[in-house]
């Protein structure tokens, strides 16, 4: 007897995996109830939800859940339309040899060969919802005649939230209005960008729609293109919203607003700017349950943890903190003021904007316009009887003038400055006209600092190339760091969150004299150094070396301090070190780049259960007691894959039923002085064939994919392997089965 679901089901291959998570009654009842899919009436009748089904589908197949469905422009432009509907496919990313996408069905050759060929690289699946995938179809393909259902659709699926007027009157929106979509759409960009995260939300406009991009841990990440048609109703509703002309798209306007998410209220600053292919809107998000921290929360390593507690300790004087634009400033400062909270003290802010409200603190809003100036508002502020102020930026002269005069009349002043590290803020107030001698006695301390992205705990990895040649001489060359890889947990960015890099100067009567004597920068460096003062660079390689953030970070955010040695003449500059210079061997002259090394996973193929030999190496052998693959050397004049079946047979007895070519890596052999590449290699072998081990291992295991990635002791045959297993799933490399078989 033939069911309805036999005859019209798409995804007919999805029933063994219900059986094993659904008991027979349900799965009966589903076969008769069955429509055009097993996935959607399983959902729908109430018997599984589409995490239960993705989480059974991971399971079996190996393949990861997409943390989120960010589409990137290259990859929706290589998919054309019509593939991603026909496949029920998503396009995510796109690198020079792989397509990354997101498919409800990871069974379909037939999808991934058409997009193999379609986009001439390797494709990498991973599992969504079709119901998911099929919306963000909508979102990312939606042409200018399907606007309203793109935003009719985003505003069901968007988060419920209040939009409030900046003066925290709630705005009654009527029933007419509230369907609007473009309402809908803003309020499901800022409530997405709030909770992912994100500290800004850009919309920009192009040539071929209106960008939407939010920067995360301070890297900006496009979500979504809209189309251009939505770009002139999208600006005019956050105008709205934010209490800014309308009808002005001339001139650059700035305003406030605030939301409520769930119940918790979050501060938006909103700026426009006139651009060539329209108005440019930017959305500070002002989220006060991430900004208002603790200084213990601040994360200051055992270095300068200490010398910043010292510094809150000072009852009167002036505390610098610098850095550029998004480095974190304000939330230090913030958490300063709360813990002199505690001293029953009275607290002034004088700041521009008000960025976060702290309750029992008096903060200032200047308004230049209505004259109310950094100047002008710290001259009243000082009539207010404070113990504590702070002053949002130090502009001017007169400003400064004031800050200084305040702190030496027993207040302690807090202010900003934008410089690029501790000692140069000195000279920066020097240069505004502040008398040296005054700055010298007002002075307590400067913090300088930035924000480097942190490590996801849940999938860094050890660096098995060691030390990158740019950091030679600036950490231990035998010093354990860590790269960055990627997972569900961080979005597959390899970080998350971020860590302050900062350099803490606490003025020691050496630094006094040298501020009042109007030394150049190279002596107040020298000071800074010579009382415990450790630099941003420095700073930042402590941080490397704990594990909190990689090699590539740390440049990324920071110059190497040797980097700008030698480029400036005597007395402008700091007295950097002196870059390090390399000898380069007689005996050698040129490092040499051989094919020194085979590895090979060997493994059983079963229906696609996976087996992997992993060996232990003997007691009297190299590295004894490390679990590894297959490993040997490569002898004079023979081939690489020669050498990988001589080896198999040597150390496990097994033959080659087919090998491929997985990849190449290398590794520097000092005693040689050479760079030996090692080839890799993936071998199956038959279901009954028998292990015979060489004197070098002592015994072996046939492991799942999971076990032997944990068993191996070196990270880097982890990594191969998950290589191995999403290139020959199958038990063959698919499209590119030419390109990798070698026997």
């Amino acid at each position: 007897m033939t069911s309805v679901g036999d005859s019209v089901a798409a995804d007919k291959w999805l029933v063994p995996i219900l059986m094993d998570i659904l008991p027979k009654s349900s799965l009966d009842a589903l076969e008769c109830a069955i429509g055009v899919s097993y996935w959607r009436a399983a959902v729908d009748k109430g018997l599984l939800s589409n995490e239960e089904v993705l989480e059974a589908l991971s399971t079996r197949t190996r393949f990861r859940i997409a943390a989120d469905l960010l589409v990137s422009t290259q990859a929706r432009d290589k998919v054309p339309e019509w593939l991603a509907r026909r496949f029920g496919i998503l396009p995510l990313a796109i690198s020079e040899s792989t397509l990354d996408i997101a498919t409800s069905n990871p069974y379909d050759l037939d999808c991934e060969k058409t997009l193999a060929f379609a986009a001439a690289r390797t494709v990498r699946m991973c599992l969504a919802s079709p119901d998911r995938i099929q919306e963000r179809i909508e979102e990312v393909y939606a042409p200018v005649g399907r606007v309203s259902r793109l935003l009719d659709a985003v505003g069901k699926s968007s988060t419920q939230h209040v939009i409030e007027k900046a003066d925290d009157t709630e705005t009654q929106l009527d029933e007419k209005q509230a369907e609007r979509p473009v309402i809908k759409l803003v309020d499901h960009i800022v409530a997405e960008g709030i909770a992912t995260g994100a500290s800004d939300i850009h919309l920009e406009a192009g040539e071929s729609g209106i960008a939407v991009r939010y920067r995360i841990d301070g890297m900006l990440k496009e979500v979504m293109v809209l189309p251009k048609a939505v770009g002139v109703p999208l600006v005019s509703r956050i105008k709205i919203m934010s209490q800014m002309d309308i009808a002005d798209r001339l001139r650059p306007q700035g305003g406030r607003a605030r939301v409520a998410i769930n119940g918790a209220r979050v501060d938006l600053r909103v700026s426009t700017l006139p651009a060539s292919h329209g108005e440019k809107v930017v959305i500070r998000i002002l989220d006060s349950r991430a900004a208002l921290r603790s200084v213990e929360s601040l994360g200051l390593d055992p270095v300068d943890g200490p010398r910043m507690q010292k510094l809150l300790e000072v009852r009167e004087g002036l505390i610098l903190v610098t850095g550029p634009t998004g480095s974190g400033k304000t939330t230090t400062l913030y958490a300063a003021l709360r813990l002199l909270q505690h001293r029953g003290v009275n607290i002034i802010t004088v700041e521009d904007p008000v960025e976060y409200r702290i309750p029992g603190i008096v903060q200032v809003q200047i308004h230049e316009k209505a004259g109310l100036t950094f100047a002008s508002a710290l001259r009243s502020v000082l009539r207010q009887d404070p113990d504590v102020v702070l002053i949002g930026e130090i502009r001017d002269r007169e400003t400064a003038a004031i800050a200084i005069q305040a702190s030496l009349t027993g207040h302690l002043v807090f202010a900003t400055l934008h410089t690029n590290d501790a000692c140069s803020s000195i000279v920066r107030l020097t240069d505004l006209g502040v008398d040296p001698v005054k700055l010298s006695g007002a002075l307590k301390g400067v913090v300088a600092q930035r924000l480097i992205r942190r490590l996801c705990p849940e999938c860094k990895l050890v660096a098995n190339a060691g030390v990158p040649r740019r950091l030679v001489g600036a950490i231990p060359e035998d010093s354990m760091i860590y790269l960055s890889r990627g997972c569900k947990e961080c979005s597959m960015t390899g970080y998350s969150g971020r860590v302050a890099v900062t350099e803490v100067l606490v003025t020691t009567p050496e630094i006094e004299r040298s501020i009042a004597a109007g030394d150049p920068p190279g002596r107040l460096l020298a000071a800074a150094r010579s009382s415990g003062t450790r630099s941003l660079w420095g700073c930042g390689c402590a941080q490397l070396l704990a594990g909190n953030t990689s090699a590539q970070e740390l440049v990324r955010v920071l110059e190497p301090e040797g980097a700008r040695a030698g480029t400036r003449e005597p007395g402008t500059g700091y007295d950097l070190p002196k870059p390090i210079i390399y000898e380069r061997r007689a005996q050698s002259p040129m490092t040499q780049i051989v094919p020194g090394v085979v590895e090979v996973y060997v493994i059983r193929h079963n229906a696609g259960d996976w087996r992997v030999l992993a060996l232990q190496r003997s007691p009297d052998a190299s590295r004894p007691g490390s679990w590894e693959l297959v490993y040997g050397k490569i002898d004079a004049g023979e081939r690489p894959e020669r050498a990988a079946v001589r080896e198999l047979r040597e150390e496990t007895g097994l033959e080659v039923k087919a090998l491929y070519n997985v990849t190449v890596n290398s590794f520097y052999l000092h005693a040689t002085q050479t760079i030996q590449m090692s080839i890799v290699f993936a071998s199956f072998v038959g279901e009954d064939s028998e292990v015979a081990l060489s004197d070098e291992h002592q015994r072996f295991e046939w492991l799942t994919v999971d076990e032997a990635c944990a068993r191996f002791t070196w990270p880097r045959a982890a990594r191969g392997l998950r290589d191995v297993r999403h290139l020959l799933a199958r038990g063959n490399a698919g499209p590119v089965e030419d390109a990798l078989r070698v026997l």
